[in-house]
């Protein structure tokens, strides 16, 4: 009896129809319950298309008979020490180490029973539940393996990088719902920052939508929404940016900016970003945001600065931009933006529209350690205001060598054709221009990193960067100081950023 029970694990495997909902087992008249600790049991399922009316259609002047169509079947692999299957009744029970795969979705625990008649799973403790993305953990799981739904109660755990906690999360085949949880992008036990919801929609790779939720730093409630919205599409800052970020510049002093997005439709949503600068005061930004599945429109007004420290004011813009795409099956992706509003900074206004339409290529591997990236892209841009049309060719390309698993070194060479526009605003200050830069790992919390700039044309250097990246576990503290030459007009300037860690 004791090497029986030290024998391998047995497994059951049971054929679901992906297609069929039904899912009811072919009874048995014989009642058999068997332990299934020194064997294999195949279960019968239903709706093999045995009965499937058969076609017929013609083929160079013959009659030929169709083939019946067969359904996808969805495998179901149940392993445990201890497995027991009723032919009647459909009753499954599992007991030790019990691993249920239905690719791609799995589930860990100790001891479940299901019905197979039913296409169901019942486990009173604790569960472990894996799929792409998503991995949780808790009790009282219920789960139908036909509709691919299902309910785990006192459940934790990450979904779409969202680290989440719920009483009961609902588990469906495009989202998942956690009722009275919280969601953070911290992984501290006790998050240094998080969002509460009494309802929580998320669709990973999209959106979440948390009704009346309330935004958390350490203990203590910054403002609450009765309905807050986040896009969680690949580039976009999620809810990150739900909190404040603070920062310093030597020419604007402190920074302090606050997102607010309110939804309107699944798609569209009003916004306002609320910026203070300790030298310049309050410069808020407000407007509309529709997000589709393949690109994205934008309708806004307010005061923006650019990295050069230039303002515009737009009143208002309408912006699109198309999400990165692929050209056909070529390792080539391509994005495009159109941008059409009035512009106007301290000494003109003009209607300004500009469209620039990007490729990148995959990265290159030219060896373990040295990767290349290059793209290139085409632009316009028209004023009103003197009535010009300027037409732009960019290319842009970056040699990268990890030398150690600590340092790192790249070279970047830019070029931009007609880099004199009526706008400083977001304008490119050299047209080609040279980077070149090292970054060394100091440990698991600090790196530095130096590089400059080198005006090709100008035959000169334009400006040097000392960077300084400090981890604060879930947040992210940047400094630096830029030295520019006497050529560029520009006063050096010294920069801090603290933001929450994006992991």
């Amino acid at each position: 009896m004791r090497s029986k029970k030290m024998m391998c694990c047995a497994s059951i495997v049971m054929l679901v129809s992906a297609i069929s909902l039904t899912g009811q087992a072919a009874d048995n008249p014989l009642d058999k319950s068997t332990d299934v600790a020194t064997q294999t049991t195949d279960v019968a399922q239903p709706n093999q298309d045995t009965k499937t009316p058969k076609k017929t259609k013609k083929a160079k002047g013959k009659t030929v008979k169709e083939q019946p169509k067969v359904q996808a079947k969805v495998p179901i692999a149940i392993e445990a020490d201890k497995l027991s299957y009723s032919d009647l009744t459909g009753d499954v029970f599992a007991d030790g180490h019990v691993s249920v795969v239905q690719n791609p979705n799995k589930i860990l625990t100790d001891f479940l029973r299901g019905n197979n008649k039913q296409t169901e799973f019942w486990i009173d403790g604790k569960a472990d539940f894996f799929q792409p993305g998503t991995k949780l953990t808790g009790i009282k799981t219920h789960y139908n393996y036909t509709d691919h739904t299902g309910t785990m109660h006192s459940a934790s755990g990450i979904v779409d990088k969202q680290h989440v906690s719920g009483q009961a999360i609902d588990i469906l085949p495009t989202e998942m719902i956690v009722h009275n949880g919280t969601t953070t992008n911290c992984p501290a036990i006790v998050p240094d920052y998080h969002i509460s919801a009494d309802r929580m929609e998320i669709w990973p790779d999209d959106k979440m939508i948390a009704y009346n939720a309330k935004f958390w730093i350490g203990k203590m409630v910054l403002f609450s929404l009765p309905k807050y919205q986040v896009s969680l599409k690949k580039g976009a800052a999620g809810a990150e940016d739900a909190f404040p970020r603070i920062g310093y510049s030597s020419n604007d002093g402190v920074t302090v900016k606050q997102n607010f997005e309110f939804p309107i439709t699944d798609h569209v949503a009003a916004f306002t970003d609320l910026v203070y600068y300790s030298k310049f005061g309050f410069k808020p930004q407000y407007g509309i945001v529709d997000r589709e599945k393949n690109f994205v429109v934008n309708l806004l007004e307010g005061e923006f600065r650019d990295t050069d420290d230039h303002w515009v004011k737009k009143e208002p813009e309408l912006n699109f931009n198309l999400y990165s795409h692929r050209l056909a099956k070529l390792p080539v992706s391509y994005t495009f933006s159109a941008v059409y509003g009035k512009w106007s900074d301290s000494t003109k206004s003009s209607w300004h529209q500009a469209y620039n339409l990007y490729f990148t290529r995959d990265t290159i591997n030219l060896s373990k350690s040295l990767f290349l990236g290059i793209g290139t892209g085409v632009g316009q841009v028209r004023e009103s205001y003197n009535n010009s049309v300027q037409n732009s060719l960019t290319f842009n390309t970056t040699l990268t060598k990890v030398l150690t698993p600590k340092i790192t070194t790249w070279a970047t060479y830019n070029y931009t054709q007609n880099t004199s526009t009526l706008f400083d605003y977001n304008s490119t200050a050299l047209g080609q221009e040279l980077i070149n830069g090292i970054s060394y790992k100091i440990d698991q919390k600090n790196s530095v990193a130096y590089s400059q700039s080198y005006n090709l044309q100008g035959k000169q250097l334009y400006s040097r960067t000392y960077t300084w990246n400090r981890d604060l576990h879930c947040w992210q503290g940047v400094f630096s100081y830029t030295t520019y030459a006497k050529s560029a007009g520009l006063a050096n300037k010294l920069t801090w950023d603290f933001s929450m860690t994006r992991w």
